[in-house]
Order: C-alpha cells, then structure tokens, then sequence
C-alpha cells in the first residue's frame, strides 16, 4: 500500500492533469463522479468511463458522446487512457482498477482529482456531517448573483444548474475559474485532498462509523482540514454547534498563527452573529445580527436547520466579496435540491416528499421542519436505514429520532457494499422496529408503526396510508427513492 502511494505521489508531481487528452472513469453515474465527467469534457477532454447499473446521469452522459459500460471489465480501460479516476466505493480489486495498473495507468480517487485539478484556484469547502450539499447550493446561488465567476460542485441536484451537480464559471466555458466552490466529504476524509483558502463549516457529529470509530476522530479529520486554510484565508463556523465551538476553542492558537478571517455565527456569543427565523405563508424569514449590525433575508425552505445554512452561505459570500443586498437576492432564490425535502408530488390534497437523510439528527430536523409547515397535517414517514454499521453504533439515537412522525414504516436496511462487518450482518430494521414499539409504549404513544422487507412493498404500504391534507416523506440514501419515483 505504501508503494502505491509513493508511485501516486509520483505522478501526482510529474503530471498536469490540464494537460491530459484521455480520462477513464470507474462509477461514472455517481453524482460526484458524474461532475467530474462533466468537467472534463468542458475541458475538451476524451472520457470513457463504466458503472454497476444505468442511471439519469449514465443517461445523460451517454447521449453527450461518452462510451459508457454496464459492468466492470478490464477490456473497458482504453489502453490510450492517462488517468483512471475511480469511485471510493470501487475497490482496490476492481477488474478496470487492475487492468490499470497492468497498464501503468495513473488512479486517482474522484477527489484526488479535483484536489489537483483546482489546487491553483482560490477554493472554498463547504463542509459539516449535516447540510453541507444544501449550504453549498445557497452559496453557489448567492456566488452566481454577485458574478463571483464560480465554478462549483455539489453532491447533489440543484435545479438551477444547467448541469445539475456542477455549475461552470459564468465568464468561461472550460473549468479552471477564479473561485472554485466544493462540497467536502468527510467520509474517508476526502476533503482533505483539496487545498482551501476557505472553510465553511456547519456542524460535527459521530457518522461513517465504519471509518471514525469515535467522535474524536471525526473532529481529528475536521482539525486537520482547518488547519489546511492558506494562510490569511476565511473560516466561516457555527459555533451553536458544540463540537465546532470546542474545536475552535481547542485550536484558537493555531488559528490565531494562520491569521484567518474567522466569522462565528448561530450563538449569542460576543461578535458572533445571532440567528431568528420565523415561519410565515410558506416563507421563512431570517435575521441576523450582531451588536452593531443587522442583515434580514427570506427563505423559499422552511425550518431552522435552513435557516442556519443560509446564514452560513450568506457570511462566507460576504467574505468573498458579496454585498448584502445581492445576497438576499441569490438565498430567496433557492428553492431546494434534489433529495432533500424535494417536492415530487402535490395532488388530491397529498402531498408527496424525498428526503435524503440517513443519520439521527437529520431525521429529527426534517421532522421538525415538516411539523412547522404543516399547520397541523399528520405526517406519514418511511424511512429506509442506510449501512448496517450506521444502525448499530447509533441505534438508540435512531428510535428516538422519529418522535414527530405520526405514523410510519420503516424499510428494511440498504446494505452498503463493502462498508459492513461480518458481525454488523444480523442488525435488521426488524429490530428498530420492535424498539420504537417499545419506546412509544413508555411515552404513552399509540401509532403505526410497520416494517417492510424492501422499498417497494415500504413505498406502496405508506402511500396507502395517506390521506387528503397528510405530508408524505420518503426518506433514506439508498434505493427507496427510486422505488418512490417509479411508483407515483
């Protein structure tokens, strides 16, 4: 392992990854994947690439030109190919990650790639365990309306990109703009292949367990990431966040020495911009402010938790240059991305939402949101649990978690291929099941709550339950999503 390393850094160091012609893409449908498809061929830039299955962005990709295989082949690496830029969730025996090596074929993670390819662009990383894809969006939107000339990619669909994922500098047809924008993944630590002049951070708490056995190393990753900001670059941080607020504590000196721009917001803390939001007619309305300053903006999104992503887009696109004016105008703009809380359906008085949310706290703000723009509608959830290592180390928070829903049903688990130990096999959401039973009957609480064995039969048991004024979430990062879509 060490040797693959040392012969990647290697070509890392002997290659200008603008100069390549020809690039092999291994889960090519994925939604980072996809973008950095896109972007090279913005660039002019031969791509080929290869997936476990068919998807819209497959699709998408096929129809604009890319040789695009079902199926991992070593027949599928074009032998002319200069870099193979793989998926985290490809493994190290991966037959095209092989033939690769065989081939001396340079292979670069997805992130790897982008950290290079925009190394010399003034970066900004816009992270956090929850909202991260929704924080970078708003940004994107104020960024687009400041002619901030961003490119930016997002782990996720926003309407308002033309490419989805990935929106292109506005004043260039090709990447390599002034200001690069990105979603930093901390799975795996992956947003530590990029080198930022800016970091927006939102919250931290225990996730991916099957890579940060403890919290501890989840906040060693974000350490290490703001420690990476140049040198007289901007932090942006929710210090409402507890996790976030010891960390700043805990690295205050360090900080202090990189002479940052550090901006605090969502507590009442001296120079630290507080937030109020208050739900209106389908509006959300935001202020904050701090002594001396006040900045109001609405929001097309209901609940707090978007209340305090906007309010982190709107600082850093202050510290990049935005005036307050055009930031309200860039935040009334979002309308929601793909997967989260996204609208699908409004008919016969049902009104039918996806949501991505797979962790705890995510599960419980969306429920929170759902209740304070219902006006007293029942909600219906089904929830698909996303890794079975997820569900074991947090299982408790997990029962918990679904306190406001009304009724629901939960989706057996979706298995993450080579994410789970042998012994996190016998967890099922049979068991989750039975415990949120047991915990409605401490608290006194009388509802359904049901278990299907996979997402079609979960999909169909919840829609029939709806009833005319009921919000309807589907909710999971796995394949129920798709299950919901081809059924309505």
């Amino acid at each position: 392992m060490q040797l693959a390393e040392t012969q990647l850094s290697r070509n890392l160091r002997c290659m200008n990854v603008h100069d390549v012609c020809r690039v092999h893409l291994v889960g090519i449908g994925g939604i980072n994947m996809s973008a950095v498809a896109k972007l090279l061929l913005a660039a002019k830039v031969r791509v080929s690439g290869s997936d476990a299955a068919e998807n819209e962005q497959t699709e998408l990709l096929r129809e604009r030109g890319v040789d695009i295989r079902i199926g991992s082949a070593a027949e599928n690496v074009p032998s002319d190919a200069e870099i193979l830029v793989y998926s985290s969730a490809v493994p190290m025996n991966d037959p095209e990650r092989k033939e690769a090596r065989r081939l001396e074929i340079p292979e670069w993670t997805n992130f790897q790639f982008l950290g290079e390819y925009f190394k010399n662009e003034k970066t900004v990383v816009v992270c956090g365990t929850h909202g991260k894809s929704t924080t970078t969006a708003m940004l994107s939107l104020v960024a687009r309306a400041a002619d901030l000339d961003a490119t930016v990619i997002v782990g996720s669909k926003v309407p308002q990109f033309p490419e989805g994922n990935l929106m292109l500098s506005s004043q260039r047809s090709v990447v390599g703009s002034r200001l690069f924008i990105v979603e930093g993944d901390e799975y795996e630590r992956h947003f530590l292949y990029f080198h930022p002049d800016a970091v927006l951070l939102n919250n931290i708490e225990l996730d991916h367990v099957d890579v940060f056995p403890d919290l501890a190393s989840v906040v060693a990753a974000f350490r290490e990431l703001i420690l990476k900001i140049t040198y007289g670059g901007i932090l942006v941080a929710n210090v409402g966040d507890t996790n976030v607020r010891k960390l700043l504590t805990q690295e205050a000196e360090a900080l202090e020495l990189l002479k940052l721009r550090i901006v605090y917001f969502n507590s009442d803390g001296e120079d630290t911009w507080k937030v109020l939001e208050e739900f209106n007619a389908g509006i959300t309305h935001v202020t904050i402010e701090k002594p001396g300053m006040t900045m109001r903006f609405d929001l097309n999104v209901a609940g707090a938790f978007n209340a305090v992503n906007a309010t982190g887009a709107a600082l850093m696109a202050r510290e990049l240059g935005a005036d307050w004016p055009t930031i309200a105008v860039g935040l009334v703009s979002f309308t929601g991305i793909w997967r989260r809380m996204e609208l699908l359906r409004d008919k016969d008085d049902i009104r039918i939402y996806s949501d991505y949310g797979h962790h705890p706290t995510a599960v419980t703000a969306t429920l929170v949101a759902a209740k304070e723009m219902s006006m007293g509608s029942r909600i219906i959830l089904c929830f698909q649990p996303h890794h079975r290592n997820r569900i074991k180390h947090l299982f408790f928070e997990f029962v918990t978690s679904f306190d406001l829903a009304d009724s629901l049903v939960l989706c057996e688990i979706y298995d993450v291929a080579g994410r789970d130990a042998h012994e996190d096999k016998t967890i099922s959401s049979k068991d989750l099941t039975d415990a949120i039973i047991r915990h409605d009957a401490d608290r006194g609480v009388t509802r359904v709550v049901d278990y299907a064995s996979d997402p079609v039969s979960a999909v169909k048991r919840t829609l029939k339950m709806a009833e005319p004024g009921d919000i309807v979430i589907i909710m999971g990062a796995g394949d129920i999503d798709e299950a919901l879509r081809k059924i309505i």
